[in-house]
This record gives structure tokens, sequence and C-alpha cells, in this order.
């Protein structure tokens, strides 16, 4: 039999259902090599009165988005797996193993990390990461609600690769230049996230700083995938220590962007 259960996240916001009857609450997903997280982890409730209550949960969650809150209800997920079983392995799957040794709290469950896990696990880890959760529904930072259903029952603990795992790491980056780009109006694609995640990859490898990444990253989509290689830009990324990135580039014009963009996609620049 399919049950359905919210991930509600307390820091954010209190779950008020009514009208509509109360959700059961099952407890805080905490796992259990890190038991300190208890009082600060995601709660989990099921839902028993469907027709009611979803409903309910759809309005509170839309609400919470068109007030610019963070949300509450980070997702809806149906599984024909006991509760046990269901709130272990969600507890669980909040610890990340890092590639060399040790673990780091993995906020997978909510929306805003949730959607950008499609282009950085393979499907089979999407699976494992899962276990026996058999649909996901989530509110997108569009307004929108997504659904994703999986298909077998995936088991055990989530491997990722180091690049994986910087990929996530960097993934509030990315969020953030994101919202920079929709505030500007700029058309974004689905390919994108993964653009500007190449882009930040880069600006740590040049050594800049964090506040200085996510303009660069912006440029490496904006300008030219390769703008970076430009003998000027070359030249301010060779002097980031005495100047900061950003406010070297802050001098330069809209036409200086365009001539750097046109002459770095019609010559290889070493």
């Amino acid at each position: 039999m399919t049950a359905t259960y919210l991930i509600i996240e307390p820091s954010n916001g209190e779950l008020r259902m009514r009208p509509s009857p109360n959700a059961y609450e099952i407890g805080e997903l905490v796992p259990a090599e890190r038991p300190e997280l208890e009082g600060v982890a995601p709660v989990l409730y099921r839902l028993e009165h469907i027709e009611r209550q979803l409903p309910h949960v759809r309005a509170l969650a839309q609400s919470h988005h068109q007030d610019g809150r963070p949300p509450v209800v980070c997702g809806i997920l149906e599984t024909e797996a006991t509760t046990d079983m269901i709130r272990e392995h969600l507890a669980q799957a909040l610890l990340l193993c890092k590639p060399l040794a040790g673990s780091a709290v993995f906020r997978y469950y909510d929306p805003r990390v949730f959607a950008h896990l499609c282009w950085i696990l393979e499907p089979e880890q999407m699976l494992t990461l899962m276990g026996p959760v058999t649909r996901w529904t989530y509110l997108d930072v569009a307004g929108g609600w997504q659904d994703v259903t999986f298909e077998g029952n995936g088991s055990g603990n989530l491997v990722v690769t180091d690049v994986q795992y910087q990929q996530i790491a960097r993934l509030s980056f990315v969020r953030r230049a994101l919202e920079l780009l929709r505030e500007a109006n700029v058309t974004t694609s689905a390919d994108l996230p993964r653009q500007l995640d190449k882009q930040l990859h880069k600006a740590e490898h040049y050594g800049l700083s964090p506040e200085d990444r996510i303009p660069f990253a912006l440029h490496g989509v904006l300008v030219g995938p390769n703008f970076d290689r430009h003998p000027h830009v070359q030249s301010v990324l060779s002097q980031v220590r005495e100047t900061p990135y950003a406010e070297a580039v802050g001098r330069w014009s809209d036409n200086d962007w365009q001539r750097i963009g046109m002459e770095t996609a019609q010559h290889q620049f070493q």
C-alpha cells in the first residue's frame, strides 16, 4: 500500500494544517551516527487524509514561495515501505560520504538542492539516494510543481566521485548566480547550472575569493565560456592577490566586454 509523507524544514517555519486535518508527525530525520543533529534536522510527517490534506499542503508551499520565504514544505513523497524503513533511509541519506574520509550533512531534501541532483548524479545514484521512494514532488524556484518517479528500490549508501562532491559543494554559488540572472530577466536554459558550475570550478582554480567567483561565473555564461583566456582577463587573473577580480574588471565598459567576447570567439587564445 502506498503512503504519502512530507519532509518539513522547521527552521523555515511551522507546518500549519488548519483547516485541513493535521498531518501525523513521525519525527526528526536524525542519522544514527549524528545524534547531535537532533533539534535541527528536518521532520517527517505522514498524510492520512490525502484528499483534504494534499491540496492544503500545496497551497501552503505556494504561499511561502510567493512571499519569498525559504521552503517549509520541502518534499512530498510516496513509498510502499514501512514508516520505520522510510524514516531510517531518509535520515541516513542526510550523511554524504566524502571521497577521502568522513561525511558531511547533505541537504538533498531541500528543493533548491534536489532540483540540481539530476545533472550531478547518475540515474543509478539517484535510485540509491531515494531508496524505497517511488515518487518525489517538490515546488521549484519558478513556482512550478515537479514530479520525479523512481522505478526499483535502491539500497546502500550513496557514493559520489570527487568531482560530484565538489559540484554539490558549489551548489550554493550556482543557486545565487541563477538568482541574479533571473532578477536581470536573463533567459535561462536547462544546461545553465552545469555551465555555471564549470565557470565556478575555473574560478576556484584561479584562486578567486568566494566574493569574486560568482561575478567570474556570470561573465563566463554572458560573455563566453572561454572569456578567461583573453589576454586582458588573464592579466587581471594573474594579479588577483593584489586586486580583487570584481574590482579590476569593474572598470570595464559594456563595449570592453563585447570586444572580449568577440575576440575570444574568433581566436584560440592559449
